[in-house]
C-alpha cells in the first residue's frame, strides 16, 4: 500500500512530464483533451498548480488523476505506474507491477460493476424511440447537411429539456438542448451515449459571473470516448475502404457520403482492444483503411499517431479551402455524385 507521503510525491511530478509520459502531445501548457471530442486542445496544464483542467468539459485533477482517468486503472494501479515510470521509491507492499496487472485484468469484468456505475438499462430507455427536436433537426440537416436516413440508421436523438444521466433524478444532468449519440459496440449494444451541446455557450446561471460556458460535450459518470460507429466494422465486404474520422461529425458526413466510417477520439484514447479489433476486420475481409485528417498541426499529428499503430493507414489530403470533411460534405453535398478529390498521399 501507498503511505499519504508516497501519494504526495507522485501528485507532485510534474503534470506536463506525466501527460509526455502518456503520450499527449504538450505545447505552450495544452494539448488535445481525451474526454471530449476535441479537434483543437482546450486541456490546460497549471504548472503552479501542477494541475490540468479542460474549460470545455470541466475535467480536472491531479498526476493520479490523469493517469486513472485516460487509462481506465484503478488508483493503486496508477500509483504504481507512476512510481516505476519515475523511478519513486515508495513504501508498496512489494507486490511487482506485473502481478499487480494481471491481478487487475483477470477481475476487471467484476470490477467493472463497481468501478464503471453507467447506467446502461435507464439509457437504452432513453435512447429506445429516438426524437429529432427543432435544434437538432437543424443544426442535422440544415448546419451540417447529413442525410436523414444516416441520422435515423446511427440512432440518434434529442433533449429539449435537462434530463437525467442515470436512473438517480439526484445524480448529473444533461443539458439542453442537445444532441445524445448512443456509442455501441461492435455487436451493436449500447456502451455509452454522449450529449452535444446544441445551446447558447453561456447560457448556465453563476453566483459569480451570472453565466457559466457549459460544456459542449457530456458523457455519463462512468462513460467515457470510445471508438464511434463499431457496428460498421461487421458490415465491411471484400475489398471495401473504411474511413476513420476525427469526430462524430465529421464521421456522419463520412456515411452521408456513402462510406463506411468510425470516428476515433485521440490516439491517446486508441485502446489495444480497439486497434486489434479494426485490424481484425480489415484483414478478415481484405479492407483497406484511409483518412483525411483536418486540415490543423492537431489533425496531422493525429493522422502519424494512427498511423503508427495502423501502418496500412492512407492519407488523404483536403483542399485548402476546407477545414475538415464535414465542412467539404456541406459544400459539396448538393452534387449528385459527391466525390473525394484524388490527391497525393
Amino acid at each position: 500500500m501507498f503511505s499519504k507521503h508516497d501519494i504526495q510525491k507522485l501528485k507532485e511530478l510534474s503534470i506536463e512530464e506525466v501527460a509526455q509520459k502518456l503520450n499527449f502531445s504538450v505545447s505552450r501548457h495544452k494539448t488535445l483533451c481525451p474526454f471530449h471530442e476535441d479537434s483543437h486542445p482546450s486541456l490546460t496544464f497549471n504548472v503552479q498548480k501542477n494541475r490540468y483542467r479542460c474549460f470545455v468539459c470541466n475535467a480536472y485533477g491531479s498526476t493520479i488523476d490523469l493517469v486513472m482517468k485516460t487509462q481506465g486503472w484503478d488508483f493503486y494501479y496508477s500509483c504504481r505506474w507512476l512510481a516505476r515510470e519515475f523511478c519513486v521509491t515508495t513504501s508498496d507492499d512489494g507486490s511487482t507491477f506485473e502481478e499487480k496487472k494481471l491481478a487487475q485484468q483477470s477481475s476487471l469484468s467484476t470490477k467493472n460493476s463497481s468501478t464503471v456505475p453507467i447506467d446502461l438499462h435507464y439509457l437504452e430507455g432513453l435512447m429506445a424511440a429516438p426524437i429529432l427536436s427543432f435544434e437538432a433537426s437543424r443544426f442535422l440537416f440544415d448546419e451540417r447537411k447529413l442525410l436523414p436516413n444516416v441520422v435515423s440508421k446511427v440512432g440518434i436523438s434529442s433533449i429539449s429539456t435537462p434530463t437525467p444521466m442515470s436512473g438517480n433524478p439526484h445524480g448529473s444532468w444533461f443539458n439542453a438542448p442537445s444532441l445524445l449519440i448512443p456509442y455501441r459496440d461492435i455487436d451493436g449494444r449500447l456502451i455509452s451515449v454522449q450529449a452535444r451541446y446544441l445551446g447558447e455557450k453561456n447560457s448556465g446561471s453563476s453566483s459569480l459571473s451570472g453565466f457559466k460556458e457549459m460544456p459542449r460535450f457530456q458523457f455519463p459518470k462512468g462513460g467515457r470516448c470510445h471508438v464511434y460507429n463499431l457496428p460498421v466494422l461487421k458490415t465491411l465486404e471484400e475489398g471495401d475502404e473504411l474511413w476513420i474520422t476525427e469526430g462524430v461529425t465529421d464521421c456522419l458526413a463520412m456515411l452521408s457520403s456513402g462510406r463506411k466510417a468510425i470516428a476515433i477520439p485521440s490516439a491517446t484514447l486508441l485502446k489495444p482492444d480497439d486497434v486489434a479489433l479494426i485490424r481484425s476486420a480489415l484483414n478478415t475481409r481484405h479492407s483497406s483503411v484511409h483518412m483525411s485528417p483536418d486540415n490543423d498541426a492537431p489533425g496531422a499529428r493525429l493522422f502519424l499517431e494512427l498511423q503508427k499503430l495502423i501502418p496500412s493507414l492512407h492519407h488523404h489530403l483536403l483542399p485548402s479551402c476546407f477545414k475538415d470533411f464535414g465542412d467539404y460534405w456541406k459544400s459539396f453535398c448538393a452534387e449528385s455524385d459527391v466525390k473525394m478529390l484524388n490527391v497525393k498521399c
